[in-house]
């Protein structure tokens, strides 16, 4: 190839490599992985409402257990404002794998609520208002004094779900990871808005904590809020009561105040028969031998409670029959008093109460009666 040939295909191919690369995209930047536990020379931008989403949604937790946990001796208090009920404190009464049941007194009552686990939602099932007793709601079938249940949280746990109760209220998850100032300490919360008639809540939950704040505000009231100010471990719920006792002549009742003081999922009725047989220092007569038990004990819907004791109750009475008969009274009003009623079906193993001196008939009842009181 002669010289100006040469020359001409060179000036084309330096052309043509000037156009592609014009052309071509620009190469990518070498990337290298950066530790997590390093921040980012970036600022991050918080003006983005897209990313704020994206990264709330990424850290919700979708067990439900998270945000509504079950702990066992723990008592949570909560302060309160607007309302002269709005401070009040809640005890996990009994525990199971898929229902927590708990007391909230207020300083004016106590109620006694039961919830019930699913995969998918948690639902507030029993409310029971003035309950100063402790029962097993979950075995006893004592029905609620709420109308439909309500469903606290359904899952999937992200922003925007909502759902409607059959109590008729209306839920939404309507924010995440909201900075929660409570007396207790600050809170990353989920915020769950409830409205029902014409009140709205907001309830706001903090993983492995539950319940940290509730803002309740009504169309004409002013805001009334619950905040956390104190987690206590390891405590005890005391359930007070009236204890009735022969007097030292056996010849009429005397009484006193008491109190169960049980850890969550103790039955009442056996620490009730500690202090009827004399195993503490409640009592200066016992009402029971050291072999009597109480079998079960629970208030039944037709609001008498319903006790039945061991055999020893009648084999090991040993009385005559006026002391017999204060006795089973002193029985039926320490039960009624703990129950705050009126009427007790007391039964032998089953079977009505029979001894040598007094009988009762099939489903017969007692009354509380104060007339023989010192």
């Amino acid at each position: 190839m002669n010289q100006p040939t040469k020359l001409k295909t060179l000036l084309v191919l330096s052309l043509s490599g000037l156009v592609l690369a014009a052309c071509s995209p620009a190469s990518e930047p070498e990337t290298t992985e950066q530790d997590p536990t390093e921040s980012t020379s970036e600022p991050v931008d918080t003006d983005s409402n897209a990313d704020t989403d994206t990264d709330d949604q990424s850290t919700l937790s979708q067990n439900l257990l998270d945000w509504l946990p079950m702990k066992e001796d723990t008592t949570f208090v909560y302060d309160g404002e607007g309302d002269e009920f709005a401070s009040f404190k809640v005890y996990p009464q009994f525990i199971h794998s898929d229902t927590l049941q708990f007391s909230e007194s207020n300083g004016g009552t106590t109620n006694v609520k039961l919830y019930e686990y699913s995969e998918n939602e948690v639902r507030e099932v029993f409310v029971r208002d003035e309950t100063y007793f402790r029962d097993d709601l979950a075995d006893t079938g004592l029905s609620s004094e709420q109308e439909d249940f309500e469903i606290l949280i359904q899952a999937p746990v992200e922003i925007g779900k909502s759902w409607e109760s059959p109590s008729g209220s209306i839920s939404e998850i309507s924010d995440a990871n909201v900075e929660i100032d409570t007396p207790s300490g600050t809170y990353s919360a989920l915020e769950i808005t409830r409205t029902l008639d014409n009140q709205t809540t907001k309830l706001y939950y903090a993983k492995d904590i539950g319940l940290v704040q509730k803002v309740s505000e009504p169309d004409s009231d002013s805001p009334v809020t619950s905040s956390l100010s104190e987690i206590q471990a390891d405590t005890k719920e005391e359930i007070p009561f009236s204890l009735y006792e022969l007097n030292e002549m056996a010849t009429a009742l005397t009484t006193k105040d008491a109190s169960l003081v049980l850890s969550t999922n103790d039955p009442a009725r056996l620490q009730l028969t500690e202090i009827l047989n004399g195993e503490t220092d409640d009592m200066t007569i016992p009402t029971l031998t050291d072999n009597a038990m109480i079998n079960y004990l629970y208030l039944g819907n037709d609001q008498i409670v319903h006790v039945d004791f061991s055999e020893e109750l009648v084999t090991e009475m040993n009385a005559g029959a006026g002391i017999e008969s204060l006795l089973i009274q002193s029985l039926v009003n320490t039960i009624g008093s703990l129950y705050q009623v009126d009427e007790v079906l007391l039964t032998v193993e089953d079977q009505p109460y029979a001894s040598g001196h007094l009988s009762f008939e099939e489903g017969q009842t007692m009354s509380v009666d104060l007339s023989n009181i010192e």
